[in-house]
């Protein structure tokens, strides 16, 4: 096994530019923001301040409402750097919050608990996912080709966030956790559904069991790139090894067609 402190990296693209607001907004599994937290006889958020000039320009993030509270991200992507060097099993809010540099108070004020902050960190990443992967199956082509640029743009997202990926793809994946396990069910099976729905816009039928099918090409494709980040994939490059499975499990309606 290779040391944890091994970060293999994806084809990296351009940098994106980061979003902040000025509003304690909590995001759900969903992606959606909520449980917002009203400001104390009319007192700012001690964070409030922060990139105050960055917030007010802003346009706009492709990656969404995971950006919009500054403690919140600060405090993922710390969960997500001791997760990856040490492992999710020797951390604690509090050492989480130590790493992010914020008082312990405000850390909990945010996750109460190490849990609730991995599962968001999760969560983030399968956002991401789930996003690259709406936009790039709505384009032109044939299902075969948009799968293909599916797996292009989330290479290229993820190249730009190494350590999100291998949190994704190994840690998080192999952890018993319970919240993390509750959140890696629902976000495969929105990824899942994701798919289905692009694959057939008009309705999913009873009869073809295409969700079945995209639940084994999800699970395959999670188990390439995880051996692949793990230093377990062997000399195929990885965007090779997905573009098969892609072939392999949709070769079946191509020849019935």
């Amino acid at each position: 096994m290779p040391s944890r402190r091994k970060l293999m990296r994806l084809p990296a693209g351009s940098p994106s530019r980061p979003r902040h607001c000025r509003r304690n907004i909590h995001v759900s599994q969903d992606g959606m923001g909520g449980g917002r937290v009203a400001p104390v006889m009319g007192a700012e958020h001690p964070l409030e301040r922060l990139n105050r000039q960055d917030a007010d320009g802003s346009s706009g993030h492709p990656e969404g409402c995971f950006l919009d509270c500054t403690v919140c991200a600060r405090l993922r992507r710390s969960a997500v750097e001791i997760a990856v060097r040490d492992g999710i099993d020797s951390a604690s809010i509090a050492g989480i919050a130590d790493v992010a540099g914020l008082p312990l108070e405000l850390a909990t004020d945010h996750y109460p608990t190490a849990d609730d902050c991995f599962a968001a960190a999760y969560d983030e990443g399968a956002l991401v996912l789930r996003r690259v992967c709406a936009r790039a199956l709505r384009g032109e082509g044939s299902w075969q080709d948009r799968l293909h640029s599916a797996v292009a743009m989330a290479m290229e997202t993820f190249g730009e966030r190494p350590e999100l990926a291998r949190y994704c793809f190994v840690d998080a994946w192999h952890s018993t956790r319970p919240m993390i396990a509750a959140s890696r069910m629902a976000d495969r099976e929105r990824l899942v559904r994701i798919l289905a729905e692009q694959h057939d816009p008009g309705g999913v039928g009873e009869d073809d069991l295409p969700e079945l099918r995209f639940e084994v090409l999800v699970g395959a494709a999670h188990h390439a790139v995880s051996e692949q980040l793990d230093g377990q994939g062997g000399e195929m490059a990885l965007r090779e090894r997905l573009d098969q499975l892609i072939d392999l499990f949709e070769q079946p309606a191509t020849v019935q067609s």
